[in-house]
């Protein structure tokens, strides 16, 4: 009599069992200057939020959110550039502040990361959530590639200041990790030496 298994799963059948693993060791970071439009839809782009939700969250904290940053914002987003340069630097010159100003516009789509992370709250710890951010980010920048985009994670001083801060209503318990700058890529991936997997293990006897 043949025993009949059931698997109760709702993860997806893939083609091929490495079809996932290729797309991570494929993935690379492309620079905002080496993407053109299109980028991800308004569909698209929900369905990274939904690779986001994926990425592990001990405790059901969910201590991160997503913000897009649209092209019709994109001259206000150029103006917090400015602002949180001369923040910073308050005699910029005039070409200082224009390529400030230009970061807002590379990237047909631009999404940015903010960190919310529970300094009180005993479980989950701090570093968990910290991890937390860190894959819903990877698992957007993997999405990205999966859908044939090339992406890049960006960050730098203009978030730290307060007028970028104040700009975004980012809450004073709040950190913006970084800007995800999405596209189609215009030339081929300039990839970086990856290190030996075996040097990245070591082995504990006890």
């Amino acid at each position: 009599m043949n025993t009949v298994v059931r698997k109760f799963t709702e993860v997806p059948v893939v083609s091929s069992e490495n079809d996932v693993i290729k797309a991570i060791l494929s993935r690379h970071s492309v620079s905002p200057k080496r993407v053109v439009a299109p980028g991800p839809d308004a569909d698209q782009i929900l369905e990274l939020m939904s690779v986001a939700a994926a990425a592990p969250d001990h405790g059901k904290l969910r201590p991160w959110r997503f913000i897009n940053f649209p092209q019709n914002s994109r001259g206000q987003l150029a103006d917090v550039f400015a602002a949180a340069l001369l923040e910073r630097m308050p005699d910029a010159s005039a070409e200082a502040l224009s390529r400030a100003r230009d970061k807002a516009s590379r990237a047909p789509v631009v999404l940015g990361l903010v960190l919310h992370l529970d300094h009180e709250i005993g479980i989950p710890h701090v570093d968990d959530q910290l991890v937390s951010g860190g894959a819903a980010l990877q698992n957007v920048l993997l999405g990205a590639h999966a859908m044939g985009f090339g992406a890049r994670a960006l960050s730098g001083q203009a978030v730290r200041t307060t007028a970028f801060r104040t700009a975004l209503n980012i809450a004073g318990d709040e950190i913006f990790l970084c800007f995800i700058a999405i596209g189609t890529p215009t030339s081929a991936p300039r990839r970086n030496a990856r290190p030996a997997p075996e040097t990245l293990l070591t082995q504990w006897t006890g």
